[in-house]
C-alpha cells in the first residue's frame, strides 16, 4: 500500500455512481469489463482499494486506474477497447474445466484436493491455456461460480472416526487386561486387531 493512499483513501467522485455502476454491470456481457465495473462499484460503496483488489484477485494499481478512469470519463472509461484478442478458453472449454474440477482429483494429479496451482497445471497441460494465479481464482469465482477456499484435508491422526475407534479399542483392551489379572481365563491378543482402523487411509 502506498503512503499517500494511507493518508487519503481513493474515492469515487461522481454523483450517483453506485446506481450508475450497478446498472452498467447488469448490462455488461464481457467478463473483463464486469470486473472493472465491480472494482469501481466496490470503491464507490466505500471499500478500500487493497481489499477490493484482494477480493477480485487483481493488482491494486489496476483498481486505482479503474477508479481514476471512471472519475474522469464515467462508465465509458472502464470499457476494454482492445479487439482481436482470442479468449484463452471457449465457452465449451470452461464447461469442461468445471466438470473436471467437480469430478475431483484424478490419481495422476497426486493430490487429495485441487488447489490453485493444480488448476493452473490442468489449464496448461489439458487446455493449453496459461493463467496467472490471480486469473485462476477469478475464473473459478466469477465464471465457474466456485469457491476457491477449501478446508485443509485432515491427517489420519486427527480423523475423529479413527480416534473414536482407537479410544474404544483402548478401553476394551484395558478392561480385558483387568479381567485377565483377576480371573486368568481370557486369552490374549484377540481384541487388539481393531486398532488397525486408525491406520486406514
Amino acid at each position: 500500500m502506498e503512503a499517500y493512499e494511507m493518508r487519503t483513501p481513493l474515492t469515487v467522485r461522481r454523483d450517483g455512481a453506485v446506481a450508475e455502476l450497478r446498472a452498467a454491470l447488469r448490462r455488461e456481457k464481457r467478463s473483463v469489463n464486469q470486473v472493472r465495473l465491480r472494482g469501481a462499484l466496490a470503491v464507490a460503496r466505500g471499500h478500500r482499494v487493497p481489499a477490493v483488489a484482494q477480493t477480485l484477485g487483481v493488482a491494486e494499481r489496476a483498481v486505482r486506474n479503474w477508479v481514476h478512469r471512471y472519475n474522469q470519463r464515467g462508465v465509458a472509461g472502464l470499457a476494454d477497447r482492445r479487439t482481436g484478442r482470442r479468449p484463452r478458453l471457449s465457452g465449451k472449454q470452461i464447461e469442461q474445466l468445471g466438470e473436471r474440477i467437480r469430478a475431483g482429483p484424478r490419481p495422476d494429479d497426486g493430490v487429495c484436493s485441487l488447489r490453485g496451482c493444480d488448476i493452473r497445471r490442468i489449464l496448461r497441460e489439458e487446455f493449453r491455456a496459461g493463467y496467472a494465479r490471480s486469473s485462476v481464482y477469478y475464473l473459478l469465482h466469477h465464471q465457474l461460480r466456485m469457491s476457491y477456499l477449501k478446508p485443509r484435508p485432515l491427517h489420519r491422526k486427527t480423523d475423529p472416526v479413527a480416534q473414536e475407534a482407537l479410544k474404544t479399542t483402548s478401553r476394551k483392551g484395558s478392561k480385558t487386561s483387568g479381567n485377565r489379572t483377576s480371573t486368568g481365563g481370557w486369552k490374549s491378543g484377540s481384541r487388539m486387531k481393531a486398532a488397525s482402523v486408525s491406520k486406514d487411509r
